[in-house]
């Protein structure tokens, strides 16, 4: 059965200051002007620390207007226009920023963050990547690439980066989390276990921090230790779906099928579709000689995902023991077309 664990994506909105230089005397009516920008580009500023976002996009549209020369004004404006979801004129900006500066690093990370967002995770990269080299070396930075690593499944490069985002801000809590989601992948289950640990000291009521620890003591067979995390987690919020259903191994596991079809189920309360909590329980129902419901939790799965292989090979083991061996033979064959292995062994079988 299968396990789940999760990873957080954390976004933190920073301020740049007014820096403009020239070598060139300027006369009074320049400095005026000068003067004017400054101004408007500082109620932009106080506006964002009120989280008043579209006065801001205001005053950086007149700085803008005033200056179209000022690198940080598109900068900051296309954060703004972030905040506002307005994520392709924020691209412009940025865009724009870079056409006039290209070694502004925030304009790099911020191009990436949006990369990020719309799953371009090869852009994005390159981005985080050129904003890190361009001195943009805030702890985020670090820590959105070590994400997109997580997702292109570099997990040693994303340790990496986790924690040079430690490095430079020790109390930062999804760093430590997802360092220990990177360690829980390459099966260093002590070191996920200390990190997971700490983000909680950081965060006592980090709900999947919680949940991931329990998958590190699961995967050790710990299951007493695993069932007492993830209940914390879905004490913490009673809609976690995804900790019921790891719960809910947890017990399978360790014997308790009744407790497994419990959580399973309350999982399917909470979220009717998740694929692997119906898998799961018509796993459990199968083993407790509950044919008929394990059949419609399989069916319904595959119903909702025809790729969800386990649930073919699942469904093809019921027709096998009820004496199916044609309708068993033809289910592993469609999981083993959806590469699931164990499928594959299963028809090496009966050859």
């Amino acid at each position: 059965m299968k396990k789940l664990t999760a990873l957080i994506f954390f976004a933190l909105f920073s301020l740049s200051g007014y820096t403009q230089t020239t070598a060139e005397p300027i006369s009074d009516a320049t400095y005026e002007s000068k003067n004017r920008v400054k101004k408007l580009y500082n109620d932009a500023l106080q506006s964002i620390k009120a989280v008043n976002y579209s006065k801001a996009q205001t005053y950086l549209n007149q700085v803008i207007s005033a200056d179209s020369g000022f690198a940080i004004g598109y900068l900051e404006r296309g954060k703004v226009l972030l905040q506002l979801d307005k994520k392709e004129l924020a691209l412009a900006d940025f865009n724009k920023c870079l056409q006039l500066n290209n070694k502004e690093g925030e304009a790099y990370y911020e191009k990436g963050y949006i990369s990020f967002l719309q799953n371009k995770y090869d852009d994005a990269l390159l981005d985080f990547n050129a904003a890190i080299t361009n001195n943009y070396t805030e702890p985020i930075a670090y820590y959105h690439r070590g994400v997109v690593k997580m997702v292109k499944e570099d997990y040693s490069g994303a340790n990496l980066d986790f924690t040079n985002a430690i490095d430079k801000r020790s109390n930062f809590a999804y760093a430590y989390h997802d360092r220990a989601s990177s360690k829980l992948k390459m099966k260093d289950y002590a070191g996920a276990q200390a990190d997971y640990e700490k983000a909680i000291q950081l965060q006592p009521k980090f709900v999947l921090a919680y949940n991931n620890l329990g998958v590190v003591k699961l995967e050790q067979a710990d299951y007493k230790a695993a069932i007492a995390s993830f209940t914390k987690a879905t004490e913490l919020n009673p809609d976690f779906y995804l900790a019921f259903n790891n719960r809910g191994q947890a017990y399978y596991f360790s014997g308790d099928k009744q407790s497994a079809i419990n959580d399973f189920t309350k999982a399917l309360s909470i979220r009717p579709d998740y694929l692997s909590a119906l898998n799961n329980l018509g796993a459990a129902q199968l083993d407790e000689k509950d044919a008929k419901s394990a059949l419609a939790n399989f069916n319904k799965a595959i119903e909702l995902n025809s790729q969800f292989g386990t649930a073919y090979v699942n469904r093809g083991s019921l027709k096998e023991s009820s004496g199916d061996l044609k309708g068993a033979y033809t289910d592993w064959q469609s999981a083993a077309k959806l590469g699931n292995k164990q499928a594959t062994d299963y028809l090496n079988e009966y050859k």
